[in-house]
């Protein structure tokens, strides 16, 4: 069974491979199941989560995560996971840190979505958050769009340089720190957020109001919100799993008891693969809201088997 460290992990995948592979997953979410994911609460208002997934081959994993916010003050990730395989005879395979395997696989959802979704004219990418998984984003997204500039928004300045720099390391484009929000948040052709905020960052009065395309990947839970209810209102929004969405988005959720409703959710991450389409025009804004589903890990898993 072969044991892989997060670096071993980061050296085994590239992300032309990791979109394919979630692409043709996508395409037949029936062929994986996945049940509901098991939550336990854990220390410092944070989650123990366990994932299963099996394909229609009869690959089989699981990966245990915990969530702990407070991890940002002792210079830790805040998401931290471990994966393990078996194949269809029942044999453990592989035994991996999966820290690095989620933030690829998050942020290539968001990546994939993107590729349909975003404007085909894009000159900004705004990241906001500073955390271990916004580079990664940063790098996803750059992947489906030819991004002239990056900027990346944060809390702390100091951290927000470090993921500055983290970007210029691997993409080589002109990357900065944005200091005021309220301003960047207009010019942004894509805006990703990636954090553990229980306010509303993206807020529809900062934003252009057309031609953008609105990534939220934090708010895993209904006390977390990244985006106000007006944001989800002016846009065509889709998810990457509606059911797991309607439990687990806090974005969505929080605007539901406002007045918004889950059915004016246009689509799914599958619809989008599938019909090869996505915005109903160039001027319209459109919002994807991630939660995080199985067969993301085991489809990007099999990679490091193969």
């Amino acid at each position: 069974m072969n044991v892989l460290s997060d670096a071993d992990v980061q050296a085994a995948l590239s992300w032309e491979a990791v979109l394919a592979s979630l692409e043709t997953a996508f395409q037949n979410p029936a062929h994986y199941f996945s049940p509901e994911r098991v939550v336990i609460p854990a220390p410092e208002a944070g989650s123990y989560l366990t994932m299963p997934c099996a394909d229609a081959e009869g690959w089989f994993g699981v990966k245990q995560v915990g969530v702990i916010p407070t991890n940002t003050g002792r210079d830790l990730p805040t998401v931290q996971a471990h994966y393990t395989l078996m194949n269809p005879t029942g044999t453990p395979v592989l035994c991996a840190a999966a820290t690095v395997l989620t933030r690829i696989r998050t942020a290539g959802a968001s990546a994939l979505a993107a590729k349909y979704l975003a404007p085909e004219n894009v000159r900004t990418l705004l990241i906001i958050g500073t955390g271990s998984l916004a580079p990664y984003m940063a790098q996803a997204h750059a992947q489906v769009r030819g991004y002239e500039r990056i900027v990346v928004w944060g809390r702390d300045k100091d951290k927000a340089a470090r993921t500055v720099e983290a970007v210029k390391k691997v993409l080589g484009k002109e990357v900065g720190v944005a200091s005021d929000l309220e301003e960047v948040l207009s010019q942004a052709d894509t805006v990703s957020a990636a954090t553990t905020s229980n306010q509303p960052l993206v807020r529809a009065a900062f934003l252009r109001g057309h031609a953008q395309h609105i990534d939220l990947v934090g708010a895993f839970n209904v006390e977390m919100r990244e985006s106000d209810s007006v944001t989800l209102e002016r846009s065509e929004v889709f998810v990457d799993d509606v059911k797991a969405a309607r439990t687990e988005a806090g974005d969505l959720i929080s605007a539901a008891q406002e007045g918004w409703s889950f059915e004016e959710v246009k689509g799914d991450l599958s619809s989008l693969v599938l019909s090869q389409r996505g915005r109903s025009n160039e001027e319209s804004t459109t919002l994807f809201k991630s939660v995080g589903v199985a067969l993301e890990d085991l489809a990007v898993a099999k990679l490091l088997v193969r």
